[in-house]
């Protein structure tokens, strides 16, 4: 049941051959396409709404979830919310760094994860870099984490290494 997400720039939300390409990979595949996150970050998705709104509608068509990546590092409204129609938020890791010694930045996680939760998003943490912080982010109701706390990035994850290799 692993999931895999891609995120995608700016450029790649309006190209239609990456789309018809994406289309054609996952047609037919649904549980590969139930699998993939498809993450555009806040930036790119306010840029252009009606057409991240359409890019958005396209994927889950297909059976995969977009996430906004990158969440309040922009200017994100409810209604721009609403409108993109995503299933998944990624707290900007700025806001995680010093979490726990910055209450400005525990007063700014929490109204996300209201605005996020009250929209009934899956909420995710980037930059989660230590225990007190997975603990903190865990008792606001957090949904996912990521970030060098639970691993760093590896060329061979220890659930595709054979017994005796060791990682990189």
């Amino acid at each position: 049941e692993v999931s895999f997400a891609i995120k995608v720039s700016a450029h790649t939300t309006g190209d239609r051959v990456w789309m018809r390409r994406l289309k054609d990979l996952l047609g037919g595949r649904a549980d590969v396409a139930r699998r993939l996150i498809v993450e555009i970050t806040e930036t790119v998705a306010l840029k252009d709404l009606d057409l991240s709104a359409e890019f958005v509608r396209e994927v889950k068509a297909l059976g995969a979830s977009v996430a906004l990546d990158d969440f309040g590092a922009g200017y994100t409204s409810f209604k721009s919310l609403r409108r993109l129609g995503v299933e998944e938020v990624k707290i900007d890791g700025s806001y995680i760094k010093d979490l726990i010694e910055n209450p400005d930045n525990q007063v700014f996680v929490r109204a996300l994860l209201g605005l996020a939760q009250g929209l009934k998003l899956r909420t995710v943490a980037e930059c989660v870099e230590t225990e007190a912080e997975a603990n903190w982010l865990r008792a606001e109701g957090i949904d996912l984490f990521q970030g060098y706390f639970f691993g760093r990035p590896d060329t061979k994850p220890s659930w595709h290494r054979g017994p005796d290799e060791k990682a990189a």
